[in-house]
C-alpha cells in the first residue's frame, strides 16, 4: 500500500526550474497567439508557439 502524502510534503518538493545562463533568472515558458486575416478564405486564423521567456529576452518578446 503506498504511503499517503500531505499538502506540505508536496509543497516542499523542488520543482523544476530551468535557469536563463545570462541573466540567472527562472525561465517561463509561455504559449503565443497571433492572429493573422487570410485573405483567400476572408477569415481569421491563430497561430500558436510555445517561447521560453525571462528577464533578459522579455521585452524584445512581448514588446
Amino acid at each position: 500500500m503506498a504511503k499517503r502524502q500531505s499538502f506540505a510534503d508536496k509543497a516542499s518538493k523542488k520543482s523544476h526550474v530551468k535557469l536563463c545562463p545570462i541573466c540567472n533568472s527562472a525561465i517561463d515558458a509561455v504559449r503565443l497567439v497571433d492572429p493573422a486575416y487570410s485573405s483567400d478564405k476572408k477569415s481569421w486564423k491563430f497561430k500558436d508557439k510555445i517561447v521560453e521567456i525571462c528577464k533578459c529576452n522579455e521585452k524584445a518578446i512581448l514588446g
